[in-house]
């Protein structure tokens, strides 16, 4: 048993002894791992995921960091959005992390269900909607985080009957940040594929980034079928009507809370995460430390989201309505002017 100290999700250090578990976990693809630990304590027992680099695979221990730190930001954004309390499990919980040791790891809650890639054409009926529901708010609430997943899938999405839990956050990226290529076909838009088709372009993160992979996985879960034709969906109206324009360019696709109208579900939405300086600070200095500290792991810090460029003023109908009656005046200014020339 071994002493391991980390940051919870508020920034405070705790202390627990730890114990490498019997119960294997789900592998993941290097290169990061995962193993299930029991944690002691003062008050209680836990049972985590702590997911961690390793040399393996594409990109080496780099890449592992790397992907390390997109669970870790994605898991404090969506706390901070739920004011610290514990976040909807539609979505894999962070419960602590240390990125500034020689072997950086993260902690997070228990994986729930089963990949959902084993219920594609299966799923009971009385599931279905509540599925899609699910779905859906999780996807909401990452769009109120400020959080593209950007990897969502049959092997990203869990189902235990009740509610999703989407895992897996190594590849988020913040909206407004530049796009990069992420996810795996065919659920990979073609905006985050490695060459965009002919009249696509990358552009920024954008809140409906996920709602191409959300879409698609509805389709493939009910059906067993992939969505990689619109005419599949005209001998389906109920699909049809959900996901109508689902697969179309990101600023044509519905938003989550749309798809959700769709379904009969009015629920206001959460409230977006403001900005906040000091959230960016932190997260800046996050990426300074590991480039100071370890140096072999260290990239490029993700870039920030770019601010939105306004967009130009309206002109106020008044003024339009003073216009065309100042044109009026001097129409009738000239008529006149003509009248007393002749």
């Amino acid at each position: 048993m071994n002493r391991l100290r980390y940051y919870d999700v508020h920034g405070v250090p705790v202390e627990a002894k730890a114990v490498e578990a019997d119960e294997t976990e789900p592998p993941l693809r290097p290169p990061l791992e995962a193993v299930r630990l029991r944690l002691e304590l003062p008050d209680e027992e836990a049972a985590v995921r702590c997911v961690r680099p390793v040399g393996r695979g594409p990109g080496g221990l780099a890449a592992g960091c790397r992907q390390l730190d997109g669970e870790i930001l994605a898991g404090l954004r969506l706390s901070r959005l739920c004011g610290g309390n514990p976040y909807p499990r539609t979505v894999s919980r962070l419960v602590g992390y240390d990125a500034d040791v020689a072997e950086p790891f993260a902690l997070l809650e228990p994986l729930r269900g089963v990949e959902v890639e084993s219920l594609a054409g299966t799923l009971p009926t009385e599931q279905r909607r509540r599925f899609q529901v699910s779905l859906l708010r999780a996807v909401r609430v990452l769009n109120a985080a400020g959080i593209a997943h950007r990897g969502i899938g049959p092997g990203t999405v869990r189902w235990d009957g009740d509610e999703v839990q989407i895992t897996d956050f190594s590849r988020a990226a913040l909206i407004g940040s530049p796009r990069t290529v992420a996810g795996t076909m065919p659920w990979q838009a073609p905006e985050q594929r490695p060459e965009t088709p002919r009249g696509w372009r990358r552009g920024d993160v954008g809140p409906n980034d996920d709602i191409w992979a959300a879409g698609r996985l509805i389709f493939y879960v009910l059906t067993g079928e992939e969505l990689d034709d619109r005419a599949k969906l005209a001998d389906r109206p109920e699909l049809e009507t959900l996901l109508a324009d689902v697969i179309e360019r990101p600023e044509r696709r519905p938003d989550a809370q749309t798809l959700l109208r769709r379904l009969g579900e009015a629920d206001p939405p959460p409230r977006p995460l403001p900005t906040d300086p000091s959230f960016s600070r932190g997260r800046a200095e996050f990426f300074a430390q590991r480039r100071r500290k370890h140096p072999q792991t260290a990239t490029a810090p993700e870039p920030e989201p770019r601010a939105a460029r306004p967009a130009p003023p309206q002109p106020d109908s008044r003024d339009n309505a003073w216009l065309l009656w100042a044109g009026v005046a001097a129409l009738i200014v000239i008529a006149v002017l003509l009248v007393l020339g002749r």
